[in-house]
């Protein structure tokens, strides 16, 4: 027991010094290793990988796309939505700027969100602008604006092509008492495995759990073994409709996940991530995590590192 608390500890302590600016000078393979064993405890095998924490990390190093910088842009991706699928599955778009300072906020409505386009967790909701303090969030955005800290998290190499830039939307309006339900889908070689619903983020109880499309329970995560038999939560209103979305736009790619919102009869597009957690989920047990990863099936398609390094080339830390 005592091994354990120092392994933990120790863990710790490498996560830690992993998200200093030093270390972004480590290549890709040392750095996914390194965090890897700090989040999950336990080796990242490249050459030949299982889980699906660890494809993650594989397809980060060798799978090139020329679409995933476009997909993975906030403003840009709302081009592809409205190509691929239709406008009628955007949020409405409030405005875009490269800069804090160009935001004006007098033509924004009562309630907004905030978004960057090339980053991760920056967002700033905001329900009530009256109370919004303008300044601190102009001045967190500029802050999100200037770092890359999506890209050197994880070594998300799409996220080197995405120009940082301010997007407001509009706020979605939500019934659930817990707030707005996110609906993720885990599509792999275009085709939705699951449906992950998201439930009660905004009172900070969340919640997920994963359906299959004949809405079947799979107890994928660690805290899923203490669901009831019979557990089970009502699916959307227009479930199918949303799987077929997700499905079109999960063509081509060997995994994606697809984000969706169902409120008032709509639904509405989320966002695509191509790398969820970035491949160092410890939510999901060991047989979910080698569940899913036995659906990425590697051999479908090239390798191509070096158009990845390409991408690289040339730039400072």
């Amino acid at each position: 027991m005592n091994g354990g608390r120092v392994k933990r500890g120790i863990q710790r302590v490498v996560l830690a010094l992993t998200n200093r600016r030093i270390c972004r000078r480590l290549g890709d393979v040392p750095y996914l290793k390194i965090k890897f064993w700090a989040f999950l405890g336990r080796r990242l095998d490249l050459k030949h990988p299982r889980s699906f924490n660890e494809k993650m990390q594989w397809l980060k190093i060798n799978y090139y796309d020329e679409r995933l910088p476009r997909m993975v842009d906030k403003y840009a991706v709302r081009e592809y939505i409205r190509e691929w699928i239709g406008e009628e599955y955007l949020v409405p778009l409030l405005g875009v700027w490269d800069r804090a300072e160009e935001i004006d906020w007098d033509s924004l409505p009562d309630r907004f969100v905030l978004k960057c386009t090339h980053g991760s967790h920056t967002n700033i909701i905001c329900t009530d602008k009256a109370k919004l303090d303008r300044a601190a969030a102009a001045e967190t955005l500029d802050r999100w604006l200037d770092d890359e800290w999506t890209y050197y998290f994880g070594r998300e190499w799409p996220y080197l092509q995405v120009k940082p830039r301010i997007i407001a939307e509009a706020f979605i309006e939500s019934d659930e008492p817990g707030g707005i339900r996110d609906y993720k889908f885990l599509c792999f070689h275009g085709k939705p495995d699951n449906m992950m619903i998201c439930s009660n983020r905004q009172i900070g109880q969340v919640s997920f759990d994963h359906f299959t499309r004949d809405w079947k329970l799979i107890r994928c995560q660690c805290v899923d073994q203490a669901k009831p038999a019979d557990y089970t939560v009502p699916p959307p209103p227009r479930a199918e409709e949303m799987f077929a979305v997700a499905e079109k736009l999960a063509t081509h790619f060997p995994f994606v996940r697809v984000d969706l919102y169902c409120e008032h009869d709509r639904i509405y597009f989320g966002e695509l991530t191509f790398f969820p957690a970035s491949g160092f989920d410890t939510d999901y047990s060991r047989e979910g995590d080698m569940r899913f990863g036995s659906l990425i099936r590697l051999e479908a398609f090239a390798r191509d590192r070096g158009a990845i390094q390409k991408i690289k080339q040339g730039r400072t830390v």
